[in-house]
């Protein structure tokens, strides 16, 4: 059975910045190795660098920027290049405070019918009795507390069109509330990727990690 992650997504959010032209062409002079393409991003004053296969994408705005991978495969995996990308942003357009960070990982997990989808979980998911009979779709949505933040959860059943099945949507976003120094960013990574992991082992059986490549 394959892992059902399908991407990730790191937000960093920080106090304005300036992109300028000369800055950004160092940028990328520095980690076109990694990121080799450019794109015209939807909006002024926005760049984007992907890999040449397209599974990589990084978007810089003047108060954002957003690293995003389609690889299926989550940090520890990527903590080298993301590490020297994001330390590389962070020095080059002087980034003195992190003011919020998120992690998110967007799953989908194949069932074979609907009506057993709760056979994977470990929480009960209940509707009133006058819409069970009415309602197929639905989506639920709660927070974990942790010490560094909160772990949005977002699971809805849903239809792959692709693999012509049923499957299980399973977004898990790890956010860190408040400040943060830029040499303590990819120690929290670890940190909000660690609770997306226990999250993700409380949510689904025991049965069904079992079944994954380890």
């Amino acid at each position: 059975m394959n892992p059902p992650l399908l991407e990730i997504l790191l937000q960093l959010h920080f106090e304005p910045i300036e992109l300028t032209s000369d800055r950004l062409q160092y940028f990328y002079r520095m980690n076109n190795d990694l990121l080799p393409e450019t794109k015209a991003a939807d909006e002024p004053n926005v760049a984007c660098y992907l890999s040449m296969d397209r599974l990589d994408c990084l978007t810089i705005s003047p108060e954002c920027a957003e690293l995003h991978s389609k690889r299926g495969v989550s940090f520890p995996t990527l903590r080298s290049s993301w590490a020297r990308l994001l330390g590389s942003l962070l020095r080059i357009f002087s980034v003195s405070v992190l003011k919020q960070i998120s992690l998110a990982y967007f799953n989908e997990i194949p069932i074979d019918d609907l009506r057993t989808f709760r056979t994977y979980m470990n929480i009960g998911i209940e509707m009133p009795a006058a819409l069970r009979e009415r309602v197929e779709f639905f989506r639920s949505e709660f927070t974990y507390k942790y010490d560094f933040g909160e772990i949005k959860v977002w699971l809805q059943p849903d239809w792959n069109d692709q693999m012509q099945n049923y499957c299980i949507q399973l977004n898990l976003e790890s956010r860190q509330l408040g400040p943060l120094e830029p040499e303590q960013l990819i120690a929290k990574i670890q940190q909000l990727h660690e609770g997306i992991k226990d999250v993700f082992r409380q949510i689904l059986s025991e049965d069904y990690i079992r079944s994954l490549p380890q």
